[in-house]
């Protein structure tokens, strides 16, 4: 069987890294080795994850492709949304809707679904979205959204792929800190990005984690989720902080920074997938959304979503000292919710028992 998987992949994003990586190991799992990607930068992604691949820009490789594989399948991520931009829904409707031209299979695996505020790409959306062979979502809100479009067929609940990575082992996880300079177990990570001008966001987070840092001895250790893009942000935000602090610059693997969220004593995120990754990795965590795909992925694990242009130092520093002072039972509740979700996560990959 083949398989052809199109996302946001090839960017240097760990967060999509992440999700491909775990999706290439469902469909191995099940047996599915002749996997091609769509990706930015296809070499490296061909050597990285042992699969073929193509430019994702090239139409003319692209429509062979989808000619020449069995399933298309698009995931997981937030792909289907017009938040970004109308243009990156074109692309990937335009993808699907060549599979369905071609009568392949098309599968949309562990993706949030929305926001669409303009009227034609729901419309748009609508049409396409309801002729896929299967959706599967990653939260709730994904599919009371496709339900407002009219789509419930063939629509399954799952959860994130995410919630499935192992972190690197101890002895890696281990040199990474000492090539960092970072003590074992004795930090905050802060993983922020840029969403319009934050500046009073900025000030308040580096308030607030210069008072969880002072009070729980903490070093701050500021850990970007996109390579190359979220370091700008970090720096912005270190600007305010009057401890001292690291910014990790170094490319990591998924697993890696799995490790490295895995041994600290508190994650503030505003990155999804910094998020899921400190759920994985059983980390008291505090999120701070700028988009409703994070305040989807806190409402499915019962926790307070912290908006990012109107929270306060006070409510953050309150808040995690809530979490700190009560950690078993705050990670007891994670451990329920881990378990639901990777249980939910096998519905991503059900489906290719059904396939062979």
């Amino acid at each position: 069987m083949k398989i052809l998987i199109s996302g946001y992949y090839g960017f240097e994003n760990t967060g999509d890294d992440a999700v491909l990586e775990c999706i290439i190991a469902g469909l191995r799992e099940k047996g599915i080795n002749d996997i091609t990607v769509l990706s930015n930068t296809p070499g490296n992604t061909s050597s990285r994850y042992n699969v073929k691949s193509i430019y994702r820009n090239s139409f003319k490789e692209i429509f062979n492709a989808i000619k020449n594989t069995d399933i298309l399948l698009s995931g997981g991520g937030s792909l289907i949304q017009d938040i970004t931009s109308s243009k990156s829904l074109w692309y990937y409707l335009s993808i699907i809707f060549f599979g369905i031209l071609l009568r392949k299979k098309v599968y949309i695996v562990g993706q949030g679904i929305g926001p669409l505020e303009r009227k034609y790409n729901r419309l748009l959306s609508s049409f396409i979205l309801r002729r896929v062979d299967l959706i599967t979502v990653r939260d709730k809100d994904s599919m009371m959204f496709l339900k407002e479009l009219n789509i419930e067929k063939n629509v399954i609940l799952a959860a994130d792929p995410v919630v499935d990575l192992a972190p690197c082992s101890d002895e890696r996880l281990e040199e990474i800190l000492r090539n960092e300079g970072i003590n074992k177990g004795k930090y905050i990570v802060v993983c922020t990005r840029e969403w319009g001008n934050n500046e009073l966001s900025r000030v308040e987070l580096a308030k607030a984690v210069d008072d969880i840092s002072k009070k729980y001895n903490l070093e701050v250790v500021f850990l970007p989720f996109y390579y190359n893009k979220d370091d700008a942000e970090s720096e912005k935000v270190a600007n305010y902080l009057k401890s001292p602090y690291k910014i990790i610059k170094s490319k990591y693997e998924p697993k890696e920074i799995l490790g490295i969220v895995k041994n600290c004593q508190l994650l503030i995120g505003v990155r999804l997938h910094s998020l899921v990754f400190a759920l994985v990795s059983l980390v008291p965590f505090i999120g701070i959304s700028y988009d409703p795909k994070i305040d989807g992925f806190l409402k499915s694990i019962n926790l307070k979503s912290f908006k990012i242009d109107k929270f306060s130092s006070d409510e953050l520093v309150n808040y995690a000292e809530s979490i700190l002072d009560n950690r078993d039972n705050f990670i007891d509740n994670l451990k329920i919710h881990l378990e639901e979700l990777r249980k939910l996560s096998d519905n991503n990959f059900n489906v290719f028992d059904k396939s062979k």
